[in-house]
């Protein structure tokens, strides 16, 4: 009903193109998924085996880490589609567990573990101290994630958030990147 209202059509119109409310739900994961999936190939993330990515993250200092990361960061920030559809999943988190692990799912678990493992493989390599790579992933996204829920909706703030998720960056970056030999 209330998908129906916002778009402007009737209840029993919506129906006709989707089977149920969980056909339109999975519509809008599936959407959300190939939206982030454009939007970083235009990030030009380092792409193939894990071992590759480490070595270019690292290689690439933490100019490449900050580029990156502001340019995920604005996405789920001012793309209207991410925008919409994290906070939709944060509301409704609480009113259904499915939700609720998706929540848990895309915006917390793949990311920390995704990192954890660039992490450990960056440790491997020798561009990273020694240290716990899930420590690391979390001492990493906690703050962004942070940032995202705090500066949510305040434009007028976006200079001022970039500067911080820099900063962020370069002390994370000071703190575990090994000296060059």
């Amino acid at each position: 009903r209330d998908i129906a209202a916002e778009v402007g059509i009737k209840q029993s119109s919506l129906y006709k193109h989707y089977k149920s409310k969980q056909e339109i739900f999975d519509t809008l994961i599936d959407t959300m998924q190939s939206r982030f999936r454009d939007a970083s190939a235009s990030f030009q993330l380092p792409d193939g085996e894990l071992q590759e990515m480490a070595r270019e993250y690292a290689t690439g200092g933490n100019e490449v880490l900050k580029k990156i990361s502001s340019e995920i960061f604005h996405f789920y920030l001012k793309d209207p589609y991410a925008s919409q559809f994290r906070k939709m999943l944060s509301i409704e988190k609480y009113k259904n567990e499915e939700i609720d692990r998706i929540y848990r799912e895309v915006y917390i678990d793949a990311a920390i573990s995704y990192q954890a493992k660039l992490f450990e493989e960056m440790i491997k390599q020798g561009f990273m101290r020694q240290a716990s790579p899930e420590v690391m992933a979390l001492q990493f996204f906690s703050p962004i994630f942070l940032l995202l829920n705090k500066y949510d909706g305040i434009a007028e703030k976006e200079k001022e958030v970039k500067k911080i998720l820099e900063k962020h960056i370069e002390q994370f970056d000071m703190i575990y990147r090994k000296e060059a030999i």
